[in-house]
């Protein structure tokens, strides 16, 4: 079966599509950004214990780890532009239900049923994305995919605080809704429609759900390209969610500043999408992975050392420019095994992998928070980093991999 988003290796990208599909990514990023930095407010403020953060913020990924398979095979047989529809309407319902009760445990399943929803959304831009990647190049692809991050870690947290002075919390909560559903104006001009057949399709087998998954037993590098996605979205997820608590709580910080370490923290990671790209072409993406491993380590590290507020700054720094390396080589390593396989069995993986690390970032502060303190639970996530510098830099298996011509896609091959 053919991709849904299959387009020709040279058929240029119209100026229509890239000004749409921009758009739209600024506007989905926001949607979840702003829902993302508003539940760990209000759960701050109908005053959830520990656990109840802890649970919440693994909540908001565990559909994700669950669905991302299943969707692809959706979006494989329905089309990316029905399926992100779909999702953007169901979301913006659930978020409008938020306001019916202040209650922690209400919070939390909200966001866990909406976390069953988002892939539709991840998954069919995910699909569009990756299937122009080769084309974009690592710049523009850094502007593409800093589209997305701009919305959801530069705009949202400022917008986040606007909405709730001005329209607190629950309609904030309406807000996230109706950006939901405006997304879908231009959803038509960046998804393929499905081209309609006359034969019933197939009913859904598991062993079609699985392919990605043996994808990844099959390919040495695939699995370490996932492990660091995995390890970037523990970090990334455990850093949005409770470095707001922990400046409340442990610094003393008055929210809007709290807010404004992530908004530091996005501001460098998207202006290092924006404007990395052509370096690690230049430089070789096995050193851009091994700086941008070793930035996260320290920014980490320094994270859990911190004792004034100060330290905070620097560290949300070198944690946004880290992640925004890693996120540039990861996505065109993705891309790069998906020419070499099939793309539409790595978008629905890469929809996977960052959530399973956002759901165990979660359940280790709901686990451990209330023991260590949520400060500290930053030093072995830094630690692990720290490990996977020096395993990429001695791996020459992998240094080759990345330095493989991809025009030669390799699918007939056998893989190690």
């Amino acid at each position: 079966m053919m991709p849904v988003d299959h387009n020709p290796a040279l058929e240029p990208i119209s100026l229509k599509f890239a000004g749409s599909f921009i758009v739209l990514t600024i506007l989905a990023g926001l949607g979840v950004g702003v829902a993302r930095v508003l539940t760990s407010l209000y759960a701050v403020h109908i005053q959830a214990t520990e656990l109840q953060l802890g649970l919440i913020a693994a909540a908001q990924s565990i559909g994700l780890l669950f669905m991302a398979l299943p969707v692809g095979v959706l979006v494989q047989r329905f089309g990316s532009l029905k399926i992100f529809a779909l999702g953007s309407v169901l979301g913006a319902g659930f978020y409008s239900l938020q306001s019916l009760y202040t209650n922690a445990w209400y919070l939390l399943v909200l966001t866990a049923l909406v976390s069953f929803i988002l892939p539709m959304r991840f998954v069919s831009i995910h699909t569009v994305f990756l299937s122009h990647l080769k084309r974009l190049g690592p710049t523009k692809a850094g502007w593409f995919r800093g589209s997305h991050m701009m919305g959801f870690f530069l705009i949202a947290p400022a917008l986040t605080i606007f909405l709730i002075e001005k329209m607190n919390y629950h309609g904030a909560f309406f807000a996230v809704a109706v950006l939901f559903l405006i997304a879908m104006i231009f959803a038509p001009t960046c998804f393929a429609e499905k081209e309609k057949s006359t034969t019933a399709p197939p009913k859904f087998q598991l062993n079609e759900i699985l392919a990605p998954l043996r994808l990844v037993k099959q390919h040495p590098h695939l699995r370490t390209i996932c492990s660091m996605e995995f390890m970037s979205n523990i970090a990334n997820n455990y850093f949005g969610f409770f470095i707001v608590v922990i400046a409340i709580q442990s610094f003393h910080l008055h929210e809007s500043w709290a807010v404004m370490l992530l908004t530091t923290q996005g501001l460098v990671f998207v202006g290092s999408l924006f404007s990395l790209g052509a370096l690690a072409e230049t430089m070789g993406y096995h050193k851009f992975y091994v700086i941008g491993l070793a930035l996260i380590s320290f920014a980490l590290l320094s994270l859990s050392l911190a004792t004034q507020s100060f330290w905070l700054w620097p560290a949300s720094v070198s944690l946004g420019l880290g992640l925004g390396m890693l996120h540039i080589a990861n996505f065109m390593s993705f891309a790069k095994v998906g020419e070499q396989t099939s793309m539409s069995k790595i978008s629905p993986l890469l929809a996977m992998v960052g959530p399973a690390g956002g759901l165990l970032g979660g359940l280790v502060g709901a686990a451990l928070g209330q023991h260590i303190g949520l400060q500290a639970i930053f030093a072995p996530i830094g630690i692990v980093f720290l490990v996977l510098t020096i395993f990429v830099f001695r791996n020459l298996s992998f240094q080759q991999f990345l330095q493989e011509d991809s025009s030669i896609t390799p699918l007939q091959r056998q893989e190690p």
